[in-house]
């Protein structure tokens, strides 16, 4: 059970198929749903949702996207039936229209895989009403972090704020394999990425394409850093994060999971 301001978390959801594996990441996650129980609803910040400015959710039921192709047949079979909060949604671009923010309503999408790939492990009884927060095309990280700022007063109103992405995440870099270990440069942006959390350097992340070690190797298309930007941006700049989980996945797949 919680109770008070929930923090806001990021976790990296890796590959659709996390809910099949016994990795350290899936245990992760099971225990993460257990110890933030009680709760209003989630806002899932993913980085498979892509619009030109910020786009919020507000289907009741949304349908369970598969956004995927080339995985084992039971992984389209997969149904995820959350509830939505149209009421959660109307406040998520309420905020960010106060904060002087572009957001708009989607009545149509349903959650892609980097929500109900988190969310089947955390919550497998679809208890908890999710609604889904676009990234924007533009990959601005200012811009990202300003969102935010702006949906930081969810977490007093019983919202668990979570950005779904990867901590490192080197597809179309790395050749991900089953059972190797990561790589020099994985860990060497790893261990940058931790020490910045960890001390509040945000304005190190906000600059990660300049300041981070082979930035391009761990995010050669950093759509899976966005999220996080959202996530430290809820604290405020110099807060100090927490590093919730570590461990790697294929190699290179850095499963890093942070709360601010």
């Amino acid at each position: 059970m919680t109770s008070g301001r929930l923090p806001a978390i990021f976790v990296s959801h890796g590959a659709p198929t996390l809910p099949f594996e016994q990795i350290p990441a899936r245990t992760f996650l099971q225990e993460l749903g257990r110890e933030y129980s009680d709760l209003s609803a989630v806002l899932c910040i993913s980085a498979h949702w892509q619009t030109r400015e910020p786009a919020v959710g507000t289907v009741l039921h949304p349908e369970t996207i598969h956004d995927f192709s080339g995985f084992p047949d039971e992984l389209y079979r997969i149904q995820y039936p959350a509830t939505g909060s149209p009421p959660l949604a109307d406040r998520v671009a309420g905020l960010l229209q106060g904060a002087g923010l572009p957001c708009r309503t989607d009545q149509t999408r349903g959650i892609d895989h980097g929500t109900w790939v988190p969310m089947m492990l955390m919550y497998p009884d679809a208890r908890v009403p999710v609604v889904q927060l676009s990234i924007q095309q533009h990959l601005d990280p200012a811009t990202h972090y300003a969102v935010g700022r702006a949906l930081a007063p969810l977490q007093d109103e019983g919202v668990l704020i979570i950005g779904s992405g990867g901590a490192v995440h080197p597809l179309g870099y790395a050749n991900l394999r089953e059972g190797a270990d990561p790589d020099p440069w994985a860990i060497a942006f790893n261990d940058w990425l931790n020490r910045a959390v960890t001390t509040g350097n945000h304005d190190a992340l906000l600059h990660f394409q300049e300041q981070a070690p082979y930035p391009a190797r761990a995010h050669p298309y950093p759509d899976h850093f966005m999220p996080l930007l959202t996530i430290a941006g809820t604290a405020g700049p110099g807060a100090k994060g927490t590093i919730l989980h570590q461990s790697w996945d294929l190699g290179d797949l850095g499963m890093g999971a942070f709360a601010f």
